[in-house]
């Protein structure tokens, strides 16, 4: 090549060189140059992180992630944007580029189920990769009102019944939502309390004390004007039974402890087997004096009780009031 053919490509030769350097081959500078380090984290401020919003709504401000080469902030770099689970909600955009100051921006649309929620930035290859942000979704506002448990049980009159009944208060997406004023009310029976406030899962509740008489028996939830209001549920009062049962066993009573309505005449069985007991009274108990001397199976004992109260006894071969083979009937 002649000297001046040099001279002449020279400027061209020089220029081709800076714009590959300045290209790198990648991309757009996606990638850190040979032997530098790609780095992704949360921004130092303003991240988006530990924020809380409302079931189905974006939140209040973007999350951001940073990326960086060896330390300096990396525009170009592609960031994908996620939620754990699914249905922690939507991204917006869903990927992007890093601006001039190294940082990618998303919206987060929260999901339709209230509690903690996950969102991730990944860059692939990136140290850090990917960074992990949560969100605390709130439930939406009261929109129904819904049986919970409790309905359609039944107990012996002037008892509880044995679970409490229940109405859950719940936004558009089923979600339960706290402190909502539920009223309880009862006819043929009466409730614990006139007005409940929901509790964290949104579930309002009352034990239900049965009258006096057998039937049906109608407890009614209220709250406002949310749908299903005002709730009915059912349950049924039976009279209670005439006699209860106690198998004399040696060494025990069984049941040692009963509860039973006035009227009702507790037998006492003695078992197969069971030697030498008797049933005695506790004072002040007004039980006859005792059921006899110790005899063994089989025999039986009763005594009908009428006048509410509580009511020790025990065996006077093998216990004492209180200790040993002893035993009690509540009368309600």
């Amino acid at each position: 090549m002649s000297k001046r053919l040099e001279m002449q490509l020279a400027p061209l030769l020089v220029a081709v060189s800076v714009l590959s350097t300045a290209c790198g081959g990648d991309g757009g500078g996606t990638q850190p140059p040979p032997g530098g380090t790609l780095t992704v984290s949360k921004t130092t401020t303003a991240s988006g992180d530990a924020q809380s919003g409302t079931v189905g709504q974006p939140l209040a401000s973007p999350i951001k992630v940073l990326v960086t080469v060896d330390g300096s902030p990396s525009s170009g770099v592609q960031v994908n944007w996620s939620t754990v689970p699914t249905g922690a909600g939507t991204m917006t955009p869903p990927s992007g580029a890093t601006d001039a100051d190294g940082v990618a921006s998303s919206t987060w649309l929260l999901g339709t189920v209230s509690g903690a929620h996950s969102a991730r930035a990944a860059v692939t290859g990136a140290s850090g990769s990917p960074v992990t942000f949560s969100a605390t979704a709130a439930p939406d506002a009261a929109t129904t009102l819904s049986r919970g448990d409790g309905d359609g049980q039944s107990g012996v009159i002037n008892t509880e019944l044995a679970a409490p009944v229940q109405a859950k208060v719940a936004d558009r997406f089923g979600n339960g939502v706290p402190a909502v004023d539920v009223s309880w009310a009862a006819t043929g029976a009466t409730v614990s309390a006139a007005t409940v406030a929901t509790n964290a899962a949104g579930i309002s509740g009352v034990n239900v004390t049965l009258g006096g008489t057998a039937g049906p028996i109608t407890i009614t939830a209220t709250s406002g004007t949310l749908t299903g209001s005002p709730l009915a549920f059912a349950a049924t009062a039976t009279a209670a039974p005439t006699t209860a049962a106690v198998s004399v066993v040696n060494n025990g009573f069984n049941p040692p402890d009963i509860t039973v309505a006035a009227g009702t005449t507790v037998v006492w069985t003695w078992a197969a087997g069971a030697t030498g007991h008797n049933v005695a009274p506790a004072a002040p108990a007004t039980m006859p004096a005792r059921s006899g001397g110790f005899v063994n199976a089989p025999t039986s004992y009763s005594f009908k009780f009428d006048t509410p109260g509580t009511y020790q006894y025990y065996c006077e071969n093998h216990g004492a009031p209180g200790f040993g083979m002893h035993g009690t009937v509540t009368v309600q």
